[in-house]
Protein backbone atom coordinates (compact mmCIF):
# COMPACT_ATOMS: atom_id res chain seq x y z
CA UNK A 1 0.00 0.00 0.00
CA UNK A 2 1.35 3.63 -0.55
CA UNK A 3 2.43 5.09 1.86
CA UNK A 4 0.41 8.15 0.96
CA UNK A 5 -2.97 6.22 1.08
CA UNK A 6 -4.51 7.05 4.28
CA UNK A 7 -4.96 3.75 6.68
CA UNK A 8 -6.59 2.87 9.44
CA UNK A 9 -4.21 1.99 12.00
CA UNK A 10 -4.21 1.05 16.04
CA UNK A 11 -2.41 3.91 17.60
CA UNK A 12 -0.90 1.05 20.44
CA UNK A 13 1.66 0.24 17.18
CA UNK A 14 2.73 3.44 17.36
CA UNK A 15 3.83 4.10 21.24
CA UNK A 16 6.23 2.89 23.33
CA UNK A 17 3.34 2.64 26.11
CA UNK A 18 1.52 0.34 23.71
CA UNK A 19 -1.87 2.03 24.49
CA UNK A 20 -4.19 3.98 22.09
CA UNK A 21 -7.01 3.30 20.20
CA UNK A 22 -7.88 3.37 16.17
CA UNK A 23 -6.25 6.16 14.04
CA UNK A 24 -8.97 7.08 12.27
CA UNK A 25 -6.93 8.12 8.79
CA UNK A 26 -3.73 7.71 9.39
CA UNK A 27 -0.64 8.55 6.58
CA UNK A 28 3.31 7.21 6.26
CA UNK A 29 5.01 9.69 3.79
CA UNK A 30 8.59 8.33 2.37
CA UNK A 31 9.57 12.09 1.31
CA UNK A 32 9.70 15.39 2.59
CA UNK A 33 7.33 16.54 -0.56
CA UNK A 34 5.05 13.87 0.73
CA UNK A 35 5.03 14.75 3.78
CA UNK A 36 4.15 18.53 2.68
CA UNK A 37 1.51 17.55 0.45
CA UNK A 38 -0.07 15.93 2.94
CA UNK A 39 0.77 19.05 5.32
CA UNK A 40 -1.27 21.35 2.91
CA UNK A 41 -3.99 18.74 2.49
CA UNK A 42 -4.75 18.07 5.78
CA UNK A 43 -5.22 22.00 6.18
CA UNK A 44 -7.19 22.69 3.21
CA UNK A 45 -9.99 20.26 4.43
CA UNK A 46 -9.80 21.69 7.80
CA UNK A 47 -9.24 18.33 9.37
CA UNK A 48 -7.31 18.28 13.10
CA UNK A 49 -3.70 17.16 12.71
CA UNK A 50 -1.60 14.84 15.00
CA UNK A 51 2.39 14.31 14.25
CA UNK A 52 3.62 10.95 15.50
CA UNK A 53 7.46 9.98 15.24
CA UNK A 54 8.43 6.95 17.69
CA UNK A 55 5.95 7.75 20.15
CA UNK A 56 8.66 7.71 22.80
CA UNK A 57 7.31 9.79 25.20
CA UNK A 58 3.13 9.81 23.96
CA UNK A 59 0.29 8.93 25.66
CA UNK A 60 -2.72 8.11 22.40
CA UNK A 61 -5.96 7.98 24.38
CA UNK A 62 -7.49 4.62 24.62
CA UNK A 63 -10.01 5.88 21.96
CA UNK A 64 -7.55 6.80 19.36
CA UNK A 65 -7.02 9.75 17.28
CA UNK A 66 -9.70 11.85 15.35
CA UNK A 67 -8.75 13.63 12.20
CA UNK A 68 -5.15 13.06 10.35
CA UNK A 69 -2.24 11.73 12.11
CA UNK A 70 1.43 11.30 9.71
CA UNK A 71 3.44 9.01 11.21
CA UNK A 72 7.01 10.01 10.54
CA UNK A 73 9.05 6.73 10.93
CA UNK A 74 9.41 6.31 7.10
CA UNK A 75 11.67 9.62 6.93
CA UNK A 76 14.20 7.74 7.92
CA UNK A 77 16.77 8.51 5.37
CA UNK A 78 20.33 10.08 5.82
CA UNK A 79 22.27 12.25 3.84
CA UNK A 80 26.14 13.39 4.65
CA UNK A 81 26.28 16.91 3.62
CA UNK A 82 29.77 17.35 4.70
CA UNK A 83 32.70 15.65 6.69
CA UNK A 84 31.33 16.27 10.16
CA UNK A 85 27.95 17.46 8.76
CA UNK A 86 25.00 15.00 8.44
CA UNK A 87 21.36 15.23 7.41
CA UNK A 88 18.52 13.48 8.71
CA UNK A 89 14.90 13.28 8.29
CA UNK A 90 12.48 13.51 10.75
CA UNK A 91 12.08 10.33 11.19
CA UNK A 92 15.25 8.82 11.53
CA UNK A 93 15.08 6.91 15.36
CA UNK A 94 18.07 7.93 17.21
CA UNK A 95 19.68 4.71 17.65
CA UNK A 96 20.36 4.74 13.65
CA UNK A 97 21.48 8.35 14.05
CA UNK A 98 24.14 7.49 16.45
CA UNK A 99 24.84 4.90 14.71
CA UNK A 100 25.79 6.80 11.38
CA UNK A 101 28.18 8.96 13.53
CA UNK A 102 30.07 5.50 14.40
CA UNK A 103 30.09 4.76 11.30
CA UNK A 104 31.62 7.94 9.75
CA UNK A 105 34.09 7.98 12.84
CA UNK A 106 31.98 11.27 14.39
CA UNK A 107 31.90 12.10 18.23
CA UNK A 108 28.75 13.99 19.92
CA UNK A 109 25.57 11.97 18.98
CA UNK A 110 26.64 8.62 21.43
CA UNK A 111 23.93 9.97 24.08
CA UNK A 112 21.05 9.15 21.53
CA UNK A 113 21.97 5.49 21.00
CA UNK A 114 19.03 4.33 23.90
CA UNK A 115 16.74 7.23 23.48
CA UNK A 116 13.31 5.49 22.47
CA UNK A 117 12.50 8.71 19.54
CA UNK A 118 13.63 10.00 16.19
CA UNK A 119 15.20 13.23 14.90
CA UNK A 120 11.84 15.27 15.36
CA UNK A 121 11.13 15.11 18.51
CA UNK A 122 14.46 15.40 19.67
CA UNK A 123 14.90 18.55 18.00
CA UNK A 124 11.59 19.67 19.02
CA UNK A 125 12.50 18.84 22.97
CA UNK A 126 16.01 18.79 22.91
CA UNK A 127 15.68 15.68 23.93
CA UNK A 128 19.51 14.55 26.07
CA UNK A 129 21.10 11.97 28.15
CA UNK A 130 25.06 11.33 29.31
CA UNK A 131 25.30 15.00 29.55
CA UNK A 132 25.21 15.69 26.05
CA UNK A 133 21.64 17.21 24.50
CA UNK A 134 20.54 17.41 21.06
CA UNK A 135 20.71 21.41 21.01
CA UNK A 136 24.77 20.47 21.14
CA UNK A 137 24.63 19.56 17.36
CA UNK A 138 21.47 21.08 15.41
CA UNK A 139 22.78 23.16 13.04
CA UNK A 140 19.65 23.72 11.22
CA UNK A 141 15.97 22.33 11.47
CA UNK A 142 13.78 21.91 8.37
CA UNK A 143 9.96 22.59 9.24
CA UNK A 144 6.64 23.38 7.98
CA UNK A 145 5.22 26.30 9.57
CA UNK A 146 1.08 25.55 9.76
CA UNK A 147 0.42 29.27 10.70
CA UNK A 148 2.21 30.11 6.53
CA UNK A 149 1.74 26.95 4.80
CA UNK A 150 5.56 27.39 3.93
CA UNK A 151 8.75 25.14 4.45
CA UNK A 152 11.23 27.10 6.64
CA UNK A 153 14.93 26.40 8.00
CA UNK A 154 15.40 27.83 11.05
CA UNK A 155 19.22 28.34 12.60
CA UNK A 156 20.12 27.41 16.42
CA UNK A 157 19.35 30.97 17.54
CA UNK A 158 15.81 30.95 16.08
CA UNK A 159 15.20 27.48 18.09
CA UNK A 160 15.76 28.81 21.63
CA UNK A 161 16.99 25.61 23.28
CA UNK A 162 16.64 25.66 26.76
CA UNK A 163 16.26 21.67 29.01
CA UNK A 164 14.51 19.35 27.11
CA UNK A 165 12.25 22.15 25.22
CA UNK A 166 12.61 24.45 22.19
CA UNK A 167 10.91 27.48 20.47
CA UNK A 168 9.29 24.62 18.25
CA UNK A 169 5.50 24.52 19.01
CA UNK A 170 4.16 21.49 17.92
CA UNK A 171 0.42 22.95 17.27
CA UNK A 172 2.43 25.39 15.14
CA UNK A 173 5.16 23.34 13.43
CA UNK A 174 6.11 19.96 12.20
CA UNK A 175 10.10 18.97 11.64
CA UNK A 176 10.62 17.69 8.19
CA UNK A 177 14.56 17.19 8.43
CA UNK A 178 17.39 18.42 10.53
CA UNK A 179 21.36 19.08 9.80
CA UNK A 180 23.77 18.01 12.40
CA UNK A 181 27.34 18.95 13.13
CA UNK A 182 29.36 16.39 14.75
CA UNK A 183 33.25 16.06 15.66
CA UNK A 184 35.90 13.68 14.47
CA UNK A 185 36.23 11.29 17.04
CA UNK A 186 38.18 7.71 17.88
CA UNK A 187 35.57 5.14 16.40
CA UNK A 188 36.87 2.27 19.27
CA UNK A 189 35.93 4.88 22.31
CA UNK A 190 32.91 6.37 20.19
CA UNK A 191 31.44 2.90 20.14
CA UNK A 192 32.84 1.92 24.02
CA UNK A 193 30.50 5.36 25.11
CA UNK A 194 27.34 3.93 23.24
CA UNK A 195 27.83 0.10 24.55
CA UNK A 196 27.98 1.85 28.28
CA UNK A 197 24.90 3.82 27.11
CA UNK A 198 22.92 0.45 26.30
CA UNK A 199 24.07 -1.13 28.90
CA UNK A 200 23.36 1.18 31.63
CA UNK A 201 19.65 1.88 30.02
CA UNK A 202 19.31 -2.28 30.37
CA UNK A 203 20.19 -1.96 33.82
CA UNK A 204 18.37 0.63 35.01
CA UNK A 205 15.41 1.27 32.43
CA UNK A 206 11.99 -1.21 32.50
CA UNK A 207 11.98 -3.31 29.94
CA UNK A 208 8.15 -3.58 29.96
CA UNK A 209 6.06 -1.26 27.85
CA UNK A 210 6.70 2.37 28.83
CA UNK A 211 6.95 5.84 27.81
CA UNK A 212 10.26 7.06 29.29
CA UNK A 213 10.55 9.63 31.58
CA UNK A 214 7.24 10.87 32.94
CA UNK A 215 8.70 13.89 34.37
CA UNK A 216 11.10 16.56 33.99
CA UNK A 217 13.61 16.46 37.01
CA UNK A 218 12.82 18.74 39.29
CA UNK A 219 16.45 20.10 39.89
CA UNK A 220 19.60 18.33 38.85
CA UNK A 221 19.52 17.58 42.95
CA UNK A 222 16.53 16.44 42.71
CA UNK A 223 15.73 13.83 40.00
CA UNK A 224 12.35 12.51 39.66
CA UNK A 225 13.23 9.03 39.91
CA UNK A 226 14.83 9.69 43.15
CA UNK A 227 11.92 11.28 44.71
CA UNK A 228 9.62 8.58 44.02
CA UNK A 229 11.48 5.95 45.04
CA UNK A 230 11.97 7.74 48.64
CA UNK A 231 7.98 8.33 48.20
CA UNK A 232 7.65 4.47 48.07
CA UNK A 233 6.25 4.24 44.63
CA UNK A 234 8.81 1.78 42.75
CA UNK A 235 6.78 -1.20 42.12
CA UNK A 236 4.15 -0.12 44.98
CA UNK A 237 1.52 2.81 43.58
CA UNK A 238 -0.49 0.98 40.60
CA UNK A 239 -3.82 2.90 38.71
CA UNK A 240 -5.42 -0.39 36.36
CA UNK A 241 -2.92 -1.64 34.61
CA UNK A 242 -0.28 0.88 35.17
CA UNK A 243 2.15 1.23 37.44
CA UNK A 244 5.63 2.99 38.59
CA UNK A 245 8.26 0.68 37.86
CA UNK A 246 10.12 -1.53 40.22
CA UNK A 247 13.44 -0.38 38.48
CA UNK A 248 12.96 3.27 38.17
CA UNK A 249 10.50 5.93 40.19
CA UNK A 250 10.20 8.19 37.46
CA UNK A 251 8.94 5.59 34.68
CA UNK A 252 5.49 4.13 34.25
CA UNK A 253 5.20 0.45 32.85
CA UNK A 254 1.97 -1.11 30.55
CA UNK A 255 1.99 -4.46 33.44
CA UNK A 256 -1.70 -5.51 32.26
CA UNK A 257 -3.57 -3.57 29.16
CA UNK A 258 -3.30 0.13 30.36
CA UNK A 259 -5.66 2.49 29.66
CA UNK A 260 -4.11 6.05 28.89
CA UNK A 261 -6.81 7.25 32.11
CA UNK A 262 -4.80 5.04 34.07
CA UNK A 263 -1.48 6.04 33.11
CA UNK A 264 -2.84 9.64 33.96
CA UNK A 265 -4.37 8.97 36.95
CA UNK A 266 -0.88 7.80 38.29
CA UNK A 267 0.48 10.56 36.57
CA UNK A 268 -1.43 13.01 38.90
CA UNK A 269 -0.88 11.07 41.65
CA UNK A 270 2.95 11.08 41.56
CA UNK A 271 2.71 14.86 41.06
CA UNK A 272 0.53 15.63 43.89
CA UNK A 273 2.76 13.34 46.33
CA UNK A 274 5.86 15.52 44.81
CA UNK A 275 4.39 18.65 45.38
CA UNK A 276 2.89 17.65 48.76
CA UNK A 277 6.19 16.01 50.13
CA UNK A 278 8.89 18.23 48.97
CA UNK A 279 7.05 21.53 47.38
CA UNK A 280 8.90 20.29 44.64
CA UNK A 281 6.76 21.25 40.92
CA UNK A 282 6.84 18.66 38.43
CA UNK A 283 6.45 18.91 35.02
CA UNK A 284 5.58 16.40 32.38
CA UNK A 285 7.74 14.75 29.90
CA UNK A 286 5.12 12.64 28.37
CA UNK A 287 2.27 13.94 25.74
CA UNK A 288 -1.41 13.24 25.47
CA UNK A 289 -2.53 13.21 21.89
CA UNK A 290 -6.24 11.89 20.75
CA UNK A 291 -9.87 11.85 21.74
CA UNK A 292 -9.17 12.31 25.37
CA UNK A 293 -12.33 11.28 27.94
CA UNK A 294 -13.52 14.77 29.93
CA UNK A 295 -11.74 12.98 32.49
CA UNK A 296 -8.98 12.46 30.79
CA UNK A 297 -8.94 16.07 30.22
CA UNK A 298 -8.91 17.23 33.99
CA UNK A 299 -6.11 15.15 34.61
CA UNK A 300 -4.01 16.51 31.83
CA UNK A 301 -5.17 19.98 32.68
CA UNK A 302 -3.85 19.80 36.76
CA UNK A 303 -0.78 18.05 35.18
CA UNK A 304 -0.08 21.12 32.89
CA UNK A 305 -1.35 23.76 35.07
CA UNK A 306 1.16 27.03 34.58
CA UNK A 307 3.55 24.84 32.66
Amino acid sequence: MSACLPQVLMGAQFTTYRIGGPLDEAYQPTTEAEMVAILRQTQAAGKSLTVLGWGGNSIIASAGIRGVTIITRKLDWVEPITDTRIAFGAGVHLAKSASTGLKYGLTGGEFMIGIPGTIGGAVRMNAGALGQETADLVRSVNLYNLETAQVETWLPEQLGFQYRKSLIDPNKHVVLSAELEFQPGNPAEINATMTKSVQFRKSHHPKEPNGGSVFKNPSKEMPAGKLMEELGAKGQWREGGAMVSPLHGNFIVNVDNATSTDVLRLMRRMQQAIKDRYGLEAHPENLLLGDATPEELELWQALTAGH
